[in-house]
């Protein structure tokens, strides 16, 4: 595979699932792990904010959003957090330790261990206020030079706002506290990490298969992928007439995502065991842990199990293969789903060698191969690449159809597809 092929992949594949990134962070509440996981060092090739604005509009949306909750927690603390110590006053006023409360001498003054609010003027306060008019005047920078405009761009200016009026409250001065010395408080931590991601989405964003940490918008393309193949299922789910329903008890947990159509409902687990798993324990011990992750699991009158592999290595499909087999075993499941975008010929072992035969019969039979095993289940390898055509909404709209013709004759509980 060419460098280009390799390039338009990643870009097209940020066109694809980068605004959708933080909404599927969102379902599982971890926002915050979502920004700090894109601070990285970039690799040499970074787009610039303007080609990629919907993407880096909605990451600033959600980096204001962490900074807003930044500020409500501060002030949450600011009010009920107390510290431990000593006062002298000539009243005793509030809860005491008795046994270590005693005359201070002369003066009538008594010295006392008693619960003293924070210090309104401390370093952690000085640099909040300075994090949000940094981060302000960044996000502001970035909506102008992206020309952001519509609801996202009255979305961030409502943020930015209520931003403001909570941080006025805040303390004025000068700290010699940074970032670097922040871990100690969520809250501080989380602000500075919504202003570095603000700081970094200025510069643009890139994609790579891995990065250095640092200070950049890096998205990890394998993320990406696993990010799309969970909103390519979610579209396929509604095109075939399904309507998202909420998680019943005991169907689904929090972060899944469930459907309903009549009378049938389904449920969709991402990266998550489930309790059907063949594996309960070893040596004596509860074994929870061992059960195996699918990317996805497909519970609804028949489960299906889908791994996405965002890689053109032989060996790695191959690999791929074997896994999504190996999660029908234990699950039970009826069929198996491994998608990935395409395949490099070279040499190869047998088992690899094989592997790219398939592929070559999916070059000829629209980018899909069945895998017929003996007791009459069927593993579907099916092309999903973001780079299939030269543009990403036509190669998304492939994908789709694929995918669609196998989920509607697997749901239906008829024929198998194809």
């Amino acid at each position: 595979m060419t460098g280009g092929v390799r390039e338009t992949r990643r870009r097209n594949l940020l066109l694809l699932a980068g605004d959708k990134y933080f909404r599927y962070y969102a379902k599982r509440g971890r926002i915050v792990e979502a920004l700090e996981k894109l601070l990285r060092e970039a690799p040499e090739d970074i787009y610039g904010a303007e080609a990629f604005s919907t993407v880096v509009a909605q990451a600033a949306l959600h980096a204001l959003d962490v900074l807003r909750r930044a500020v409500i927690k501060a002030r949450r603390d600011k009010l009920v957090y107390r510290e431990f110590g000593v006062v002298y006053d000539r009243d005793l006023v509030g809860a005491l330790d008795v046994a270590r409360t005693v005359a201070a001498g002369s003066f009538g003054l008594y010295a006392s261990l008693t619960y003293l609010p924070s210090s309104l003027n401390a370093p952690e306060y000085l640099l909040l206020r300075r994090l949000v008019a940094r981060g302000v005047k960044t996000a502001k920078e970035l909506a102008e030079r992206l020309g952001i405009s519509g609801q996202v761009r009255d979305e961030i200016a409502g943020v930015i706002r209520e931003v403001k009026r909570l941080s006025a409250s805040l303390p004025r001065g000068v700290t010699w506290l940074t970032c670097r010395d922040a871990g100690y408080v969520d809250w501080l931590r989380h602000a500075c990490a919504s202003y570095w991601v603000l700081r970094g989405l200025l510069r643009g964003v890139a994609v790579a298969g891995r990065a250095g940490r640092g200070l950049d918008v890096v998205f990890l393309d394998w993320r990406l992928y696993e990010i799309y193949v969970y909103f390519l299922l979610y579209e396929t789910m509604k095109e075939l007439g399904y309507a998202e329903a909420e998680c019943a008890p005991g169907l689904c947990r929090d972060g899944d995502l469930c459907f309903e159509s009549g009378t049938q409902r389904v449920c969709i687990l991402f990266n998550k065991p489930h309790e059907s798993s063949l594996v309960v324990s070893y040596d004596g011990e509860p074994a929870e842990r061992l059960r195996g992750r699918p990317d996805a699991m497909i519970n609804g009158g028949r489960r299906i199990v889908v791994e996405a592999k965002f890689s053109s290595e032989p060996q790695y499909i191959t690999l791929g293969r074997f896994k999504a087999m190996a999660y029908m075993y234990e699950y039970g499941a009826d069929a198996g789903l491994l998608l990935f975008p395409d395949l490099e010929e070279g040499r190869a072992d047998p088992e690899d060698e094989a592997t790219l035969e398939l592929y070559r019969h999916m070059r000829q039979n629209d980018g899909v191969a069945v895998v017929r095993l003996r007791d009459g289940r069927r593993i579907y390898l099916v092309r999903a690449d973001p780079a299939e055509c030269p543009s990403h909404l036509e190669a998304d709209k492939r994908a789709r159809a694929r995918l669609e013709e196998i989920l509607r004759a697997l749901l239906a509980g008829g024929e198998e597809a194809r």
